[in-house]
């Protein structure tokens, strides 16, 4: 039996396979998932702008490319470079903690969405995006959580 499988550039997007995103800097929190989704909302509460726009809104595509099954959430920057990040966030242990794993997955500057991979060459701008997530969203989240964040070595 042959199975042949196709898809139109609507229905599949190649770029981005389940299980393939990468991550940039991880960071650790030792809190629950919960505790996490409630500092998320809070944090949307009080940065409405963080919340994607609605010229933005056909992006988050994610639920669709398979990767429904992650506890993903997307933060908007309108400062330059205007762009937004796919965060998710995961159980995780360091140094025999349970801890939360935060980290962002994928960056989208309005047009399509690139990983982790498509930086490896651009160190500059890899260090930027973590900057500017750790800056913006992580030292927020710490305030909020009222628990400092570390950086996630496994």
């Amino acid at each position: 039996m042959i199975l042949i499988v196709g898809c139109n550039s609507k229905s599949c997007n190649l770029d981005k396979i389940a299980g393939t995103l990468g991550a940039f800097q991880k960071w650790s929190f030792a809190i629950s998932e919960m505790q996490m989704e409630k500092g998320i909302e809070n944090l949307y509460t009080q940065n409405p702008n963080c919340r994607i726009p609605e010229k933005w809104v056909h992006l988050d595509d994610w639920k669709q490319g398979g990767y429904g099954f992650l506890n993903g959430k997307i933060f908007y920057f309108e400062d330059q470079p205007e762009e937004m990040y796919f965060v998710s966030y995961y159980e995780g242990s360091m140094d025999s903690q349970d801890v939360l794993v935060i980290s962002v997955r994928a960056v989208n500057n309005g047009s399509s969405w690139s990983t982790v991979d498509d930086f490896r060459f651009r160190e500059p701008e890899q260090k930027r995006i973590d900057n500017r997530f750790h800056e913006e969203i992580i030292k927020k989240l710490e305030k909020l959580l009222n628990v400092k964040a570390q950086k996630y070595k496994p």
